[in-house]
């Protein structure tokens, strides 16, 4: 079985191996240059205010066009290899060999069709979660000045932190998770579909819905987030402020490499402040305005995620994904037993 799932999916593993060991000359060729960056920024012994360094560093980073390129490959491979191994490894199986006609050949062997889908299923998930995983731990050490450096800039006083939704599923042991469930995904919408091209279509759509759900819907509530409140002393305060469509202030909040869940402006009562509701204040000069708003006893309340939890969600909903994968494999290999596919 090992040699037979092997030579089924012999390409398929040499491009990934091919992937990987392209990815991993380029990132160990180019960490030498990125650390030594990091490490003339002053940022390594830095424990006060190390705003200047962080610029430095960022600002020279981003100067080479390398380093940006690599980070955001890197991003780009882990974001579409779950679709993709679901699509290209996890379809197919099941439904090149009903549309070939050699399923029920395969399975009047000595091979059980239990056996020989619980061991090819085993394999080529394991393969799946193998690349994920070199992948992720090239990137996540590549990219360590970086994210001890708060994230990529990306304009605007903002950084793409390891906690970002879009970063998050591209470091650690995140990776692994979605690579198994994307796989699966894939073989069981193969069972159900019968029809390989349908199949794959499916699961690019199935697994991208899943990497947005997961992030928006799950992981917020995964783990209580910490509350801040505080009072909103100044008009500089409201300078780089965001609104919203209906008027609401945001102020940014400076909490080194956490994730903020919610980030609201109130008034005295509770409620959400908004420039609309403010009428003694917009009518207002601009300098004028600003002094009214800050005497309005505003308070910014911050609900966020620290930095030091980042393993603690990892663990979590790696553990989730896994589960969710193992679930739906055995039930692909039950209805695969049940119905006797032709």
């Amino acid at each position: 079985m090992i040699w037979l799932t092997y030579r089924q999916f012999r390409m398929s593993a040499i491009v990934a191996a091919g992937v990987v060991i392209a990815f991993g000359i380029a990132v160990v060729s180019t960490s030498a240059g990125l650390s030594g960056l990091y490490a003339r920024s002053g940022l390594a012994s830095c424990h006060a205010s190390c705003t200047t360094s962080t610029t430095d560093f960022l600002t020279a980073m981003k100067a080479d066009g390398t380093y940006p390129a690599l980070y955001f490959v890197g991003l780009g491979l882990l974001l579409l290899a779950p679709a993709v191994i679901g699509a290209f490894w996890g379809a197919p199986m099941i439904t090149r060999e009903v549309e070939g006609r050699t399923l029920r050949f395969v399975w009047h062997q000595s091979v059980t069709p239990t056996r020989w889908a619980r061991v090819k299923i085993s394999l080529l998930g394991l393969a799946s979660m193998a690349f994920a995983g070199l992948i992720s731990l090239l990137i996540s050490w590549w990219a360590a000045p970086i994210d001890a450096a708060g994230g990529f800039p990306v304009g605007g006083g903002s950084q793409l932190s390891r906690f970002q939704k879009v970063v998050f599923d591209a470091r650690g042991v995140a990776p692994l998770g979605y690579a198994a469930l994307g796989f699966v995904v894939g073989v069981v919408l193969g069972v159900l579909i019968r029809r390989t091209v349908p199949a794959m279509a499916a699961t690019l759509v199935v697994v991208a819905a899943i990497q947005l759900a997961v992030p928006t819907w799950i992981r917020p509530d995964l783990v209580t987030p910490v509350a801040r409140t505080g009072p909103v002393l100044t008009a500089s305060a409201f300078q780089p402020a965001q609104f919203g469509t209906e008027g609401q202030v945001t102020v940014p909040v400076d909490i080194p490499g956490a994730w903020i869940v919610t980030d609201r402006t109130v008034k005295p009562d509770g409620h959400s402040f908004s420039m609309l509701g403010a009428s003694q204040c917009s009518d207002l000069a601009m300098a004028q305005t600003d002094d009214c708003l800050a005497q309005q006893d505003l308070r910014q309340v911050v609900r966020y995620q620290p930095a030091n939890r980042f393993w603690e969600f990892q663990g979590i909903e790696t553990a989730m994904l896994l589960g969710a994968s193992m679930v739906l494999a055995a039930g692909g290999v039950l209805w695969l037993r049940k119905v006797r596919l032709t």
